[in-house]
Parts: structure tokens; sequence; C-alpha cells
């Protein structure tokens, strides 16, 4: 029996030295794909909730420097800014996004208060090899607080109105101030492609994501 061309593959790790299947190993017609379904979860969110969504981390970093997702990168991350001006509001909130997702089984693996991850479309191999994480954010007196990694470190206004870049072509909004963004989180020297054990995947405890961590 063949082999899956799409299983793991050894040589590819991420961030935490762990197996993972690159974008760069599959076809333009699944990437594309893909980037199809994250403008449905754009729209969900939109519609649904009057929630915004965003690019953010690898897949912010793979727009603005390339126009596409990044080779080496294993899932697509966005995020929305929160409506809510409480921790409460907040959780409540991404509880009912959180909802609306697993009412249509699109949830995989194990939320978290900070995060959660849908499926995108099948991969060549029959399964879903690539998921889609929507990150929590949320503005507190005038600054955003971007989980995991930015803990009020940027104003507002930074963020928001939104820029836009396109992925593979399509448009999505993108933070404002895209490249003090992408200093804080990958540092100034971004423009530098580099592989995922390249970076430390230990980020901080922060005591203001202290309600969105993992219990």
């Amino acid at each position: 029996m063949a082999s899956d061309p799409h299983s793991v593959n050894l040589a590819r790790i991420d961030h935490y030295g762990r197996p993972s299947k690159w974008f760069v190993d599959y076809p333009s017609e699944y990437l594309d794909g893909l980037v199809s379904d994250l403008k449905e979860i754009d729209l969900i969110l939109d519609l649904e909730f009057g929630l915004q969504m965003y690019l953010t981390w690898g897949t912010l970093l793979g727009a603005v420097r390339e126009g596409d997702l990044i080779g080496h990168d294993f899932d697509i991350d966005v995020a929305y800014v929160s409506r809510a001006r409480s921790e409460r509001g907040v959780l409540r909130e991404r509880r009912r996004i959180l909802e609306h997702f697993a009412r249509f089984g699109g949830v995989i693996g194990k939320p978290a208060p900070g995060r959660f991850m849908v499926t995108g479309r099948r991969a060549p191999g029959g399964a879903y090899d690539h998921g889609i994480e929507i990150w929590t954010s949320f503005v507190a007196g005038a600054d955003y607080y971007g989980y995991p990694s930015l803990p009020g470190v940027l104003p507002a206004r930074a963020i928001r109105p939104f820029g836009q870049a396109r992925l593979r072509g399509v448009p999505f909004r993108v933070p404002r101030q895209t490249s003090v963004f992408l200093d804080l989180t990958y540092g100034k020297d971004w423009h530098v492609p580099r592989l995922p054990s390249d970076h430390d995947a230990r980020a901080p405890r922060y005591t203001c994501f202290g309600f969105l961590y993992p219990s």
C-alpha cells in the first residue's frame, strides 16, 4: 500500500520540537482552499457576532512579508478584539463563539479560554491537517491586549482602525501598525525568514491574561 504523501515528515518540526505538517508540502489548490475557508470564518464572526477578524502571529507575518502562508508554518492564526470590557464578558462572548462553531462540528483539539481551533478543509490525504486557530484579544483602558504575547504594550489605536494585507491574493484585516506589532512579536529582524527551531515557544505568563490561560 502506498504511503500517504502528506503523512508526518520527521524532518518537519514545529517551534515546540514536535513533528508537524508544513504548508510547503501541499498543493496550491489546497492552500487556496484554506484561505477561502478563512474568509468564511471572517464573514461568520462579522455577521453572527459583529466582530472583525484580523490576521495575527505567523499568518500575519507571512501575509506582510510574503503575501502568502509561510512555507514552514502548520496552522493559520487569526484573532478578534472582544467587544466586552470585563473578564467575565470576554469569556462569555468567547463561549458563544466557540459554541457556534462546535454546533457544526468544526472545533478540533482541546479549546482553552484564550484560543480554540476550527477545521479548514480536508487535505489531499483526507484528514484535517491544518487548523485555523482563533485567538482572543481585548482592550482595557486605551491599551490593547493580544493573548498570549502582547500584554498591554500597544495602544488600541495601533490596532484599529485596521489596515489590510493580502494572503494568497485575498484581502484580510491586519493591525493598523503592523510593523510595530511584528517588531514586538518577533523582533525588529522579522523581515528575515527563520525556521520554527529559531523561535522560543515558551511565552512568559502575564497576570493580565490569567483568566485566559488553560486551567
